[in-house]
């Protein structure tokens, strides 16, 4: 669960991804803080590159190039409503006694809830949140990737992960990327994570990108994840 400070600090930045910008006053009227606690948390929100603070208000920084924290992004599950439908079309593609991959990505979250419906699974996943949701609420058989945890997005990931990786075979892979490029194909803003997805492209039959609409025509500067 979130702390206070984080479902306060949490509450500006979705703000201000709406308004791009705002007055220190208008946040003040937001989150029902002092102006000084407000200052506090723009300053925190700025040291983690999330907003940039400016005379008497703060911006966002691009809301494609951000990485929110993932317990942030874990409050609002559910209420995504084009990551379920995502993993309503994901679901036709799985049966009983399938191998998956599924990587940590907060959309490949919203395939928890569909794969309660099937027997049979074996999962791996690099997901710390999401070898748990697994666990707490399919049947399936349920594998997490050893290696290093990506601060503050409980992920998986480096060469350890990925020679970990390349010890299974699946018959499929679920994975989502942070931006959809024609040219470039699938990409990520972090190595670690790039890594992971290539080692599940190796080692699946199929490899399924779960991508919203948001996400095309941006590319980033990782090594991509599919093409």
């Amino acid at each position: 669960m979130l702390s206070v400070a984080e479902e306060r600090q949490q509450q500006i930045v979705n703000y201000l991804k709406v308004e791009q910008f705002a007055r220190i006053q208008d946040l003040i009227k937001l989150v029902n803080y002092s102006e000084a606690t407000v200052k506090r948390d723009l300053v925190h929100l700025e040291n983690k590159g999330l907003v940039r603070r400016t005379r008497g208000g703060a911006m966002i920084i691009d809301n494609q190039k951000i990485d929110i924290p993932y317990l942030m992004k874990m409050n609002e599950l559910n209420n995504e409503e084009n990551k379920k439908y995502v993993a309503e079309v994901a679901k036709t593609l799985i049966r009983d006694d399938m191998v998956i991959f599924l990587d940590s990505s907060s959309t490949s979250l919203y395939l928890v809830g569909v794969l309660s419906r099937f027997e049979g699974l074996q999962i791996i996943t690099n997901g710390v949140m999401t070898a748990s949701m697994l666990s707490e609420f399919t049947s399936a058989r349920v594998s997490i990737l050893g290696g290093s945890i990506l601060p503050k997005r409980y992920t998986v990931n480096g060469a350890k992960a990925y020679n970990d990786a390349l010890t299974y075979n699946a018959d499929i892979s679920f994975v989502s990327c942070r931006g959809i490029d024609y040219d470039k194909g699938a990409t990520e803003t972090h190595e670690g994570e790039a890594l992971i997805k290539q080692a599940y492209r190796r080692q699946s039959n199929l490899l399924v990108l779960l991508a919203t609409q948001e996400k095309m025509n941006h590319k980033f500067m990782i090594t991509k994840v599919s093409h």
